[in-house]
């Protein structure tokens, strides 16, 4: 069987950041204990359960917005995921005299000051993204005039007199979210246009959809993680049979006969070793 590794594979450079400061608060004996990860730090349910191996806490509810789950912290050091927050959960958080330990990826932290700058300067504020996700939660906790677009048929009834600005979560696929700015530009005169997807996660969907054919694709990640199922989308697009697995203790799940060649790849937030394992 031949298996070809599509690179990159294991952390991107801010998951890797984001831990790495959390193993060292852990070893810290000057941070203030207990250590409460507001949501997980990231999308994967073997780095989580490591950590609460370790004594850290997990706050998470699907239900519950941060600004919700963070009630339930007093005292200790919170850490903010690589997600992002909300102005809000920071100023509870100072409130409660909480420890801060914000680990958000640079990249969403730019997200965030573009809007809050654009909306300032009056334009209206498209922000391309997913509802449910941690990350959209934290941009649309900014300000209730920005306006959600999950797609093109909810630009299709809005009408606007200001100056559109547009800008998206960092984690969606490149393809699908072009499809929605090339539509904002053909209807809304003179918006501007910021594509924030993270180039990580923009590499890796490209490496997906240059790939060489392989009978089977293997996605290594977990199926909470957004980018990781947006490499599962792309490798399905282009008609390569394609499963996400969370470790190497779902293969056996897999019927591999007559399966001469396989692909593999992993979401910015599978740790490497759980990759080289499968």
């Amino acid at each position: 069987m031949i298996i070809n590794k599509i690179e990159p594979q294991g952390y991107y450079g801010g998951v890797k950041k984001a831990l790495n400061d959390v193993y060292k608060a852990i070893d810290d004996p000057n941070t203030p204990k207990p250590i409460y990860l507001l949501g997980a730090i990231i999308h994967n349910e073997h780095v989580i359960n490591d950590l609460i191996s370790k004594g850290v806490i997990l706050v998470e509810d699907k239900k519950k917005r941060r600004v919700d789950l963070i009630q339930q912290i007093h005292s200790g050091t919170i850490v903010f995921s690589a997600h992002g927050v909300c102005p809000e959960v920071y100023k509870i958080a100072k409130e409660k005299k909480l420890h801060i330990l914000d680990t958000t990826c640079k990249n969403v932290l730019i997200v965030h000051e573009r809007i809050k700058k654009h909306l300032d300067l009056g334009y209206t504020c498209f922000y391309i993204g997913t509802k449910s996700h941690p990350e959209a939660e934290g941009v649309l906790g900014i300000s209730n005039k920005i306006i959600l677009i999950n797609s093109i048929s909810d630009l299709e009834q809005i009408n606007v007199t200001t100056p559109v600005y547009v800008t998206n979560q960092t984690t969606l696929s490149i393809y699908q979210t072009n499809l929605i700015y090339e539509y904002i530009q053909n209807n809304f005169k003179n918006a501007i246009i910021d594509n924030k997807i993270c180039n990580a996660t923009t590499i890796r969907q490209k490496a997906i959809l240059e790939q060489n054919p392989v009978d089977l694709s293997l996605v290594i990640g977990d199926k909470t993680s957004s980018n990781t199922n947006k490499l599962v989308e792309a490798s399905k697009s282009i008609g390569i049979k394609t499963f996400l697995i969370e470790d190497k203790s779902q293969i056996n799940e897999i019927e591999l006969t007559n399966v001469n060649t396989i692909s593999s790849s992993s979401g910015a937030s599978t740790p490497r070793d759980i990759v080289d394992d499968v």
